[in-house]
């Protein structure tokens, strides 16, 4: 038995006819590559501390979106901020900043100027420019200069007190070499008043804190800062003399420097070891220097008194000539105290003087043991708030007291 098969001779003919076609067909060639897009060039912020050594680098990081495929260049020059080419950094104008093919992060370099001054934050920027086979991302950089140092700069010209006067010997003084405030004529008296006198009763704004004190070179830097602490937005510091220093009558001088600026407030004064005549201000104070920092060339002496609960005052003023202010250089803020009579001095010129006779006919308590008092307040009812134009920190700065008798 067979199969009988069919041939059918057209069908192998199809398939090499097919197979020709297919091999005989030229494939469409590759879509071309697209150019190249060329990195982006971006420049980094950087906050360093300045240094206390002459010189300083600060390095700066520049990068590309990506690695270069060609030699990247791009310029670069720094511009001056609040920090000034010369005195803070050394300037750099036009410099040229090269990144090899396969390479994405280099750094430039500039050199920053150290010390130890306290000096507020300072900033300068560095701007890129003329980018070469790159575009520009983030083309300026702020550099920030901190300050990591404490010391200040005292001019320590002006006007400086006889060491003697007739009649007199120096009975008591502080002459505030420090390195610390000295416990026996001193206490801090710390916070803001609360609870019984909150803004020890003139609305002031700042916290006391022994921290703000420190010495420098012999003299005694009450500092106060624009910080919160203890619900007030200021810091400074505060010393009384009360149960330690109590005199009656003699000669003080006083050589400081004072803070200029709207809301600062620095006094010495007195207040009366016994109250004997009752609570403030019945038994007085005696203001040897007040000034109202947007004032900065005008101090004050005054007397307050009476029988409450506000107070009788009576006030001189001294002002300084011309454009001249208490903050330039060292005066000497004198009181000339005797029975019955207050004299108030600037650099030893005679400017205000009280006697028993003018606060007739309210009780003349000026008589009693009184004590020192040193503080640099910020605001209050009579300073005002501070501003935008207050600078911080500000320091009330003091040379020496001095008490003949």
């Amino acid at each position: 038995m067979y199969m009988k098969i069919n041939y059918l001779p057209w069908k192998p003919l199809l398939l090499t006819i097919a197979v020709l076609s297919a091999c005989g067909k030229k494939s469409a060639d590759p879509d071309p590559a697209p150019p190249s897009t060329p990195p982006t060039v971006s420049i980094e912020d950087v906050a360093l501390f300045e240094g206390n050594t002459a010189s300083q680098q600060f390095s700066v990081s520049v990068s590309l979106s990506r690695n270069a495929e060609k030699e990247v260049s791009v310029k670069w020059s720094t511009a001056e901020g609040t920090a000034k080419a010369g005195g803070d950094f050394t300037a750099v104008d036009n410099a040229t900043l090269v990144f090899a093919p396969g390479e994405k992060t280099k750094s430039v370099t500039v050199v920053v100027s150290g010390d130890d001054i306290r000096e507020p934050d300072e900033t300068f920027s560095i701007q890129l420019s003329s980018p070469s086979n790159a575009t520009l991302s983030r083309s300026t950089a702020t550099v920030s200069i901190k300050n990591d140092d404490s010391k200040i700069v005292i001019n320590n010209a002006g006007y400086d007190a006889a060491t003697t006067y007739v009649g007199k010997t120096l009975v008591w003084s502080d002459e505030c070499d420090g390195p610390a405030v000295d416990i026996q004529s001193w206490t801090f008296q710390n916070g803001d008043g609360c609870p019984n006198i909150c803004g020890w009763g003139n609305n002031e704004l700042e916290y006391y804190r022994p921290e703000n004190l420190t010495f420098q070179e012999g003299k005694m830097l009450i500092e106060a800062k624009k910080e919160s602490l203890g619900g007030r937005a200021y810091t400074s510091s505060k010393i009384i003399g009360a149960g330690k220093n109590a005199f009656k009558y003699g000669r003080i001088d006083i050589r400081a420097i004072l803070p200029k600026g709207k809301g600062f407030w620095p006094a010495f004064w007195l207040l009366p070891e016994g109250n004997k005549f009752g609570n403030w201000p019945t038994s007085g104070e005696i203001d040897i220097m007040e000034l109202v920092g947007n004032e900065p060339g005008k101090v004050l002496g005054t007397v307050h008194y009476g029988p409450g609960p506000g107070s009788i005052h009576t006030s001189g003023t001294y002002t300084l000539p011309g454009s001249k202010t208490f903050n330039d250089e060292f005066h000497v803020f004198s009181l000339e105290w005797e029975e019955d009579t207050i004299r108030w001095y600037v650099d030893d010129q005679l400017f205000y003087t009280v006697t028993k006779t003018m606060v007739a006919p309210q009780t003349y308590p000026f008589n009693e043991d009184f004590f020192f008092i040193v503080n640099f307040a910020v605001g209050g009812n009579w300073p005002g708030s501070p501003d935008a134009t207050s600078v911080f920190p500000q320091w009330l700065i003091v040379d020496y007291i001095r008490l003949y008798q």
